[in-house]
């Protein structure tokens, strides 16, 4: 094999070339240097390149690997992260002009474990502006563009993170999951990527969006290769409360387990919308293929999916506008992205409806423990559409809900969700399968995926790199929101006015028609969630979900009876 097909082969085939001397640090990184300085002015997929850094870096770390000092299976990979980590002494922007000028004075600290495992950083990667979407088609930079179709999005915010793996621009790479940032782009680029139980890798030195959502994942070829990453950064961070005080689980106990005996949940509801019927067709027979390999399918309804989105608007929403609070006010016109419509609107969010929220997500996470008392895991598409069009990208958040619908409700509930590729279009476009478990069960949904990769190795295909029409419009694009966009706001110019004048807030007049309109849609949209009995319910910021088990929540709802959270919604 020549040195130029290095970049694409996984950290497990790798490693142990590393570790023997057949396979150079420096060589290695050399290949993903060449990929990048010959096709990322095509594919836009990093916007600060490292090289001085990386190849100080691999020539130190081969010299140890000489010595017979190699630090773990990462020794010598490089890999990109998304730029919204620090890096010390490095630019950091979160893809937007705001902070094109910001330079980092420290580390991350899953990218700190990362280099203290042996990883090479190549460079940082493009995102969608603050990491709010899921297309990448919104950045100060420019959108990244898909590696298996140039017109196409790679996904989002962790666009270039992924489009840099495709590509064979880097090993793997990190990038950060809120409502499906790290799934959706691993799907749409025929990449693993997984969104660990909430808490288990520490955000610290990461730009929030959602700070009870936010996860730090990695995205890589296979899925023995992402357990590996995710083992690296994992555990306890005193900078990071959620991170609990217990040693993470063993990511990979199960990669060789098979799924014989196991039972997965299809549901019923909500994750086949009818969008793209190719796609949803591509995902049914994957699941098939699990019967055939001795699992057993079983039909369950997803009860939270819906509302579980709302939920998710409710707490990202103040929590996000809070992170851009002076931005908005001093800096507004800089943004790029229609994410800042979001974080300007949710300004104007209650308190009172983010505690409801946070409330409703504990119920949602009890009506998951019941799901899973009768399956190991739930299948859904990751995407229920393939890759869309940049041009439709473009088109303000034409795309977002038919992009996201399948991810966020998981994210909703904080548990582990595993995205594996499991076949292509016949336009040659990646679809994925997304794997849910129950929390703290990492390993579990890895087995599982890994089994599938077994069965079906799609790792081993390359993107063609082509641009390609993608003809007439594939599906007409319908809103995730529900309550619709015609109504009379019932909030008006003049409550804005006052609302922002309390807080705060500028706004430019020429901007308060559209505002006072975005925000009364908002609050029609949360009103679902006064549909909700949520009586006795705490709110779910407060639990441990890395030691959360389905059958103590049960248990508890039983000795509490019928006063407890939700127990006429279970």
């Amino acid at each position: 094999m020549s040195n130029a097909d290095l970049s694409f082969l996984p950290i497990t085939e790798l490693s142990p070339g590393i570790a023997s001397g057949d396979v150079k640090s420096t060589e290695l990184l050399e290949a993903c240097i060449d990929r990048i300085e010959t096709d990322d002015s095509r594919i836009n997929a990093f916007i600060t390149r490292t090289f001085d850094f990386a190849r100080g870096r691999a020539a130190s770390l081969e010299e140890e690997a000489r010595k017979g000092d190699v630090r773990s299976p990462l020794h010598g990979i490089p890999v990109a992260i998304k730029d919204l980590f620090d890096l010390d002494g490095f630019p950091m922007t979160a893809g937007s002009r705001i902070l094109k000028d910001n330079v980092s004075t420290g580390t991350a600290e899953s990218v700190r474990r990362l280099i203290e495992a042996g990883v090479v950083i190549v460079g940082k990667t493009n995102l969608q502006e603050f990491a709010r979407g899921g297309t990448g088609a919104n950045s100060f930079f420019g959108p990244t563009r898909n590696p298996w179709n140039l017109r196409c999005s790679p996904g989002g915010s962790s666009s270039g993170s992924a489009a840099a793996v495709a590509s064979g621009m880097a090993v793997a790479s990190l990038g950060s999951d809120t409502g499906g940032s790290v799934r959706l782009p691993a799907s749409y680029c025929n990449l693993v990527g997984i969104r660990s139980t909430y808490g288990r890798v520490s955000r610290a030195g990461a730009v929030p969006l959602g700070l009870s959502f936010d996860n730090v994942g990695p995205i890589a070829r296979t899925v023995e290769d992402a357990a590996i990453i995710l083992q690296a950064m994992a555990g306890p961070d005193p900078e990071d409360p959620t991170t609990g005080s217990k040693p993470p689980p063993d990511m990979s106990a199960m990669l060789h387990r098979g799924v014989e005996g196991l039972t997965f949940g299809m549901p019923t509801n909500h994750f086949w919308p009818g969008l793209e019927p190719e796609v949803e067709e591509i995902v049914r027979q994957a699941m098939s293929e699990f019967e055939r390999m001795g699992a057993k399918i079983r039909e369950v309804e997803i009860p939270w999916a819906k509302l579980g989105q709302i939920a998710y608007t409710a707490v990202v929403g103040p929590e996000s506008a809070d992170h851009h609070r002076e931005f908005l006010r001093d800096r507004r016109d800089e943004y790029a992205s229609p994410g800042a419509d979001f974080f300007e609107q949710s300004l104007f969010i209650p308190g009172w409806r983010y505690v409801q929220a946070q409330r409703a997500r504990t119920l949602f996470i009890r009506q998951a423990a019941e799901v899973f008392q009768s399956v190991d895991a739930i299948l859904t598409p990751t995407s229920a559409i393939a890759p869309p069009s940049i041009e439709d990208c473009l088109d303000g958040m034409k795309v977002w809900g038919a992009v996201s619908n399948c991810t966020a409700a998981f994210s909703t509930i904080g548990n582990p969700t595993l995205q594996i590729p499991c076949g292509f279009t016949k336009a040659g476009l990646p679809v994925g399968l997304q794997i849910a478990g129950r929390w703290g069960e990492e390993a579990m949904i890895l087995g599982v995926g890994a089994a599938f990769e077994k069965r079906r190795p799609l790792w081993n295909k390359r993107p063609s790199m082509e641009d390609k029409d993608q003809g007439q419009e594939r599906f007409s694009p319908v809103s995730s929101a529900p309550g619709g966009g015609d109504e009379p706001a019932e909030i008006s110019v003049d409550d804005i006015e006052k609302i922002a004048s309390g807080i705060g807030h500028r706004v430019d007049p020429d901007r308060l028609d559209g505002l006072a309109a975005g925000v009364s849609l908002l609050m029609r949209q949360l009103e679902e969630l006064d549909n909700l009995d949520i009586s006795g319910c705490e709110r779910a910021e407060t639990m441990n979900l890395l030691e959360l088990k389905a059958e103590d929540i049960l248990d508890a709802r039983s000795r509490r009876g019928t006063t407890s959270c939700g127990s006429e919604n279970l």
